[in-house]
């Protein structure tokens, strides 16, 4: 009995010293990851100052003046000219970024500016001959149209990493709140001419002329959730990363619209310019609408980005949608919401100082 009581005994100790001996080498191993997880902290930097640049297609809708005489005409440079929008073109931005030491709050102040332009004339015309000397136009048209747009989109934001290590040792999960400000203003001018023969000695003559400035200024509160996750390597090695995110925002501010457009039809005779009383103003119309209105506009966005990490150095480059709903009044003669919507490839470059 006594030898089986010794053999329990036996038993019952290894098992302590097996248990005591595992829970040594786990609280080992946590300390030891948590002092290098300390190490690791001491070397990431407390700022980083990026700067990127996006190929931004545009989403800038709002009417066309395009007049009667103009889609009657044998040409389509008016029409077409007269539609035509600001093409795309290349925002650029910069963001500074604070990230205390022992801390996994963080400050951030974004500005993103575009701006695009478009200018183009064209002059169409037929020609016949009537008789051995004279000669006259069976048509004619000449236009010329230019738009232009540019915004500007600014960003303060304090967020916090509620996963670290969510993806991998040195992935991240943010969440944010700020505020966010934009400002889109766009400008359309067109002027068309059009002369139409009815026979070689009378002839209609069209004008047009249109002009319209349009605005947005909005603030409000911004939401975005920015997440990354390490896909091959180290941060002090170098490390290639996936990065994502989603933003969104509700802007409180002032659409503002001021246009001016007139649209004149004569009816000539060849010798009017000799006798100004043939010639005949068939109608002429002209109106000068002038609208501000308080709006709200929701904004939603997002990207997606590879990203290349040496140390305290990275580059990016990915995709980027931004859109901005009912932002700009786009109506000519009565309100009509637009959206302002920019897309693309991106690329940015980020330095880290300080740590």
């Amino acid at each position: 009995m006594s030898e089986l009581i010794v053999q329990t005994n036996n038993r019952q100790m290894i098992r302590w010293k097996l248990l005591m001996g595992a829970s040594g080498l786990a609280l080992g191993s946590y300390l030891a990851s948590v002092a290098a997880a300390r190490a690791s902290d001491k070397d990431q930097p407390t700022i980083w100052i990026e700067v990127d640049g996006q190929f931004a297609n545009q989403s800038v809708g709002s009417d066309s003046f395009v007049p009667a005489f103009a889609e009657a005409s044998p040409f389509g440079a008016g029409a077409e000219l007269a539609r035509k929008r600001p093409p795309s073109g290349w925002d650029e931005g910069g963001k500074i970024t604070f990230e205390p030491a022992d801390s996994d709050w963080l400050l951030s102040l974004g500005v993103r500016y575009g701006k695009s332009s478009r200018s183009k004339a064209r002059n169409q015309y037929t020609k016949q001959t009537g008789g051995y000397f004279s000669k006259y136009y069976t048509a004619l048209q000449s236009v010329k149209a230019a738009s232009s747009e540019k915004h500007l989109i600014l960003d303060f934001q304090a967020g916090k990493d509620i996963g670290l290590g969510m993806f991998g040792q040195h992935g991240k999960s943010t969440v944010s709140l700020g505020i966010r400000y934009a400002q889109f203003s766009s400008r359309n001018n067109v002027t068309l001419r059009s002369i139409t023969a009815a026979v070689p000695t009378s002839y209609y003559i069209f004008h047009a002329g249109f002009d319209a400035k349009r605005d947005f200024n909005g603030i409000g509160p911004s939401l975005s959730w920015d997440a990354s996750a390490d896909l091959v390597g180290n941060h002090n090695d170098g490390s290639l990363t996936l990065d994502w995110g989603v933003n969104g925002a509700l802007l409180f501010g002032r659409q503002k619209v001021k246009i001016h457009h007139h649209k004149t039809g004569q009816y000539q005779e060849e010798t009017a310019k000799y006798y100004p009383s043939l010639r005949t103003t068939t109608y002429h119309t002209s109106a000068s609408p002038e609208r501000s209105q308080s709006v709200t506009v929701p904004n939603l966005g997002g990207y997606a980005a590879l990203s290349l990490r040496y140390s305290r150095v990275k580059m990016s480059l990915g995709y980027r949608v931004d859109y901005f709903f009912n932002a700009i009044d786009g109506g000519i003669d009565a309100h009509k919401s637009y959206d302002r919507g920019f897309y693309g490839p991106f690329a940015s470059f980020s330095i880290g100082l300080g740590g």
